[in-house]
């Protein structure tokens, strides 16, 4: 998708021009919006978010296809949820029906910022249309996409200025749903790792680093290895740093889930339970891709991304139920169930981070636990911190891309349920589960490190209609956006 700017949108030549309204404000910010308004009856078309209507042709601009697209109430209406509306509209059948090639929108009445409005529209086009089909061997099973987007009416250069920035996290977020989106017979830890890599050659200052079994026999980590052992692909311990920032300053660290499939090993999981478990590694895919969108954009920040990759599987070497692993921290733990698997690997990779990286804060990301689904649905991520500054910049970072969170707390009269009689710790510690989840891995942060935990079970997948940016049926991409947002601003 190529994106061009004009100063007029009535005079722009495309398959479809979209006309943003205002709820109850008609089509008065537009020169041709007296033209326009006869071609409809107000009780047609409101303007209320997430509407749209198709007008007949009109000879008042020079787009063959007329669309409005309702922003809701203009007080509460600015850039997030124009680009929510371009976002509604490619994701629709008009795309599809009218086989749009070249759409233009007009921006003459645009509130905000032109640079916001910039990348929201860039974001919104480009998530919009995004759509997972590069397995289906029927062409008339793929999505037609759009070519070309014409920003009309608005201020070139900061508008340009906002696209540059919105088309790179939309194309990063775009690249970690094809992760998540594709099988796990094509993405498994070796091809996630290949991923990695791959990426970080086309980037430069991006620095890609893979260890491989025997390296992280050699850095014990007991936990990690101890999930690996049931498959036959060894385990990839993924590295990626970013120096944007002044030398000699701490990074900031992100550590995802790497699960590139979860049966549940010995507790396995029932079929239908088992059936998504391609999406487990949602929260590696995230980490990558913000790293990878950080050094596209030149961010002026050190950033570190750490993803151990592994499948959890079964076979004679398979870790059981009662079995006591030895983390790299040297703390031991005892299974008490296998599905419980994703702490484990994280709590080796938190361990390492903090070792080599000594950042000046880390947070992970996973799709930890079904709990987190159960407590706040498949658009709320939760969030847990032992920093009161650190978990609010993340809320901020969320909201400053459109995108829910919520904290939850880490009380210590729940960290006792995950003790164990024979070890240090078991792997699970019962309800509330997201909470103690987070308090396992809490038990992995050093003295004074500064630490948050975003549980992504839910939102990493959309099993709904769209919703925001976010494709119907589809992996999201979250939460690659807040952390890119996140690195810039913290």
């Amino acid at each position: 998708m190529q994106f061009s700017y004009a100063d007029n949108s009535a005079t722009v030549k495309a398959d479809a021009l979209l006309v943003p309204v205002f709820e109850g404000k008609g089509l008065s910010d537009f020169k041709f919006g007296a033209q326009l308004s006869k071609l409809f009856n107000k009780s047609d078309f409101a303007g209320k978010a997430g509407t749209s209507l198709m007008l007949h042709k009109s000879y008042a601009v020079g787009a063959d296809r007329v669309f409005l697209i309702g922003l809701g109430k203009k007080d509460k209406a600015g850039p997030q949820q124009l680009g929510e509306a371009v976002a509604g509209f490619f994701r629709g059948g008009a795309v599809n029906t009218s086989k749009l090639k070249h759409v233009a929108i007009a921006l003459e009445g645009a509130k905000g910022d032109a640079v916001a409005v910039g990348r929201w529209c860039a974001e919104g086009a480009l998530l919009g249309d995004y759509h997972f089909d590069v397995l289906f061997s029927k062409k008339d099973k793929k999505k037609h996409h759009v070519t070309k987007v014409t920003l009309a009416g608005g201020n070139a250069r900061q508008l340009k200025q906002g696209v540059a920035y919105g088309e790179v996290t939309a194309r990063y977020t775009a690249h970690a749903r094809d992760l998540v989106n594709e099988p796990s017979n094509r993405i498994d830890p070796a091809t996630l790792a290949k991923f990695a890599q791959e990426m970080a050659r086309k980037l430069p200052g991006l620095k890609c680093t893979i260890l491989h079994k025997a390296q992280i026999e050699k850095l014990k980590m007991g936990a990690f290895l101890g999930v690996n052992a049931g498959s036959d692909i060894p385990a990839h311990l993924i590295v990626l740093e970013w120096n944007g920032g002044k030398k000699g300053d701490k990074p900031i660290a992100y550590v995802g889930k790497g699960l590139t499939f979860d049966s549940g090993g010995y507790d396995i999981k029932p079929a239908a339970g088992m059936l998504g478990m391609k999406m487990d590694m949602g929260g590696g895919g995230a980490t990558i891709c913000a790293l990878g969108a950080i050094a596209k954009l030149k961010l002026k920040v050190n950033a570190v991304g750490v993803v151990p990759a592994t499948e959890n599987l079964i076979n004679g070497r398979a870790y059981h139920p009662g079995s006591v692993l030895t983390s790299m921290s040297g703390q031991t733990i005892e299974i008490g169930n296998t599905d419980a698997e994703g702490r484990l690997i994280l709590c080796d990779a938190l361990t390492y981070t903090q070792r080599k990286f000594k950042p000046r804060v880390i947070v992970d990301m996973a799709t930890l636990t079904g709990a987190q689904v159960v407590a706040l649905g498949n658009k709320v991520v939760g969030l847990m911190s032992n920093d009161d500054k650190l978990a609010k910049s993340l809320e901020r970072a969320f909201a400053g891309i459109g995108e829910e969170v919520w904290r939850l707390p880490l009380p210590d009269f729940y960290d006792k349920q995950i003790d164990s009689s024979i070890a240090d710790m078991q792997n699970i510690g019962g309800n509330p589960g997201t909470v103690t989840a987070g308090l396992f891995l809490k038990r992995f942060i050093e003295k004074g490190q500064k630490w948050a935990h975003l549980d992504i079970a839910g939102p990493a997948m959309n099993d709904g209609e769209g919703w925001r940016l976010w494709s119907g049926k589809s992996a999201t991409g979250a939460p690659v956006r807040a952390l890119v947002e996140f690195a810039e601003k913290f």
